[in-house]
């Protein structure tokens, strides 16, 4: 019986390191797929002539959540207005959002600045602005993948290694 127990805690320590560890892939996933929502963004508006709503709208129902959510959200923000600016729509977007992204600060800043482009200047303005951001959240993801990559077995080794400790602490 023991020693299923001293299993259980050493599996489950194990486990908690594997779930740090999906904190960070899922951190890196997420940028990837807010860069290329950007990226089809940019086709919509110049290809497409979409406007803002629909275009955040078309591109939301091709991720899954949370980023899916993030530009769908968006989209119905705009669409409902409530006298907000669309900075002011993406902001409360970002807010209700952010927990689920799972991104650092800085990285939700880049996402925050992002938000001052829209509907600002004209579409050479707005694309070379959007260009910008995403330089800045390719950066970011070369950054996330790296710490990932760091922090990956660590975690890992650490649930294992907390989970031995434990069990010789209680033997």
């Amino acid at each position: 019986m023991k020693l299923v127990g001293a299993a259980l805690i050493i599996f489950t320590a194990y486990l908690m390191g594997c779930q740090v560890c999906a904190l960070y892939q899922r951190r890196v996933r997420y940028l990837e797929e807010i860069i290329m929502g950007l990226e089809l963004f940019r086709a919509e508006v110049n290809y497409g002539l979409t406007p803002l709503p629909q275009a955040f709208q078309n591109i939301g129902k091709k991720f899954k959540n949370p980023v899916g959510s993030l530009f769908v959200d968006f989209s119905l923000s705009l669409l409902q207005g409530k006298g907000l600016s669309a900075l002011e729509c993406w902001r409360a977007v970002l807010e209700k959002r952010s927990s689920e992204l799972a991104l650092k600060d800085e990285q939700m800043e880049i996402l925050e600045r992002l938000g001052s482009t829209w509907g600002q200047g004209d579409k050479d303005g707005q694309r070379k602005q959007i260009s910008l951001i995403q330089e800045l959240l390719k950066h970011a993801l070369e950054g996330a993948r790296n710490e990932r990559q760091k922090n990956d077995k660590l975690w890992k080794y650490l649930g294992l290694l907390g989970g031995v400790t434990v069990v010789l602490f209680l033997i």
